[in-house]
């Protein structure tokens, strides 16, 4: 009890300094590579944005600490309209710059795929920014699809339609309910980063690795790599056949201000 105690002290703490920093337009972007391997036909994600909060310190605090009480509050809508705003803004300030035919990831939580609002807020954020659709690569989770199967089938349709890319996130975390996604637009698969990890010496993750590309090339959808942190992994999955890398290998998250 004391311990459930403290935590919801310290989200509360947290949902404090969300609403501060929403009020305020504080967050942050970061910005990870994600590299095309050779062969590629030059399209895809080039980049994936990330969202940071500072902590008042001059310090940029990760999504990692502060996503989990934001989604106990029901804010994920609100901090996921932020960062597509800002990656919109940053793509047609120039301050992304992205490659020709290549696209800026964006995660969006499951949340945010049951808010029936936010596909006309996209539609009429792109519209708004002038940025192309085809220059934004959405990436959701089969947690977050399932969890709003209806709602998630018309967005993906939708912004699909009009030329966003999509890409389905942690893909191997949940392979048992595939077979219900395997008829939605998606582009790209993201292997992930619990099978990437030491690939080299764990003979089962190769096996789980070797049969999502199989799978993927099926379907004819792509492969992203993630989580890919030295260079005995990033050779290992580029003799696998990936399409994709992204990982400390390739590059860390930067400060969209250092780009």
């Amino acid at each position: 009890r004391d311990e459930a105690v403290a935590r919801e002290r310290g989200d509360i703490q947290w949902l404090r300094q969300l609403q501060t920093a929403l009020h305020e337009d504080s967050f942050e972007l970061a910005v990870q590579p994600i590299l095309a391997m050779r062969g590629n036909n030059g399209s895809g994600p080039a980049v994936e944005v990330l969202i940071r909060l500072d902590d008042g310190l001059g310090r940029a605090t990760e999504s990692a600490e502060f996503l989990r009480p934001a989604a106990r509050y029901q804010m994920m809508p609100q901090i996921d309209r932020w960062v597509v705003n800002a990656s919109l803004a940053a793509i047609s300030g120039g301050d992304i710059k992205l490659p020709a035919n290549r696209s800026c990831a964006i995660n969006l939580s499951g949340q945010t795929l049951g808010d029936e609002s936010f596909l006309g807020f996209v539609v009429d954020a792109l519209d708004r920014s002038g940025v192309s659709p085809s220059s934004i690569c959405f990436e959701v989770t089969e947690g977050a699809i399932l969890s709003n199967v209806q709602h998630a089938q018309r967005f993906i349709e939708v912004l699909h339609g009009i030329g966003c890319e999509f890409s389905l996130d942690d893909f191997g975390s949940g392979l048992g309910s595939f077979s219900s996604l395997k008829h939605l637009p998606i582009d790209y698969l993201k292997i992930d980063g619990t099978y990437t990890r030491n690939l080299q010496t764990d003979l089962v993750n190769q096996e789980m690795v070797s049969a999502m590309i199989k799978l993927a090339r099926t379907l004819e959808i792509r492969v992203v790599a993630e989580h890919v942190e030295t260079e005995v992994v990033f050779d290992k999955v580029r003799q696998m056949g990936v399409d994709f890398v992204q990982g400390y290998a390739v590059g860390r998250p930067a400060p969209l201000q250092q780009q």
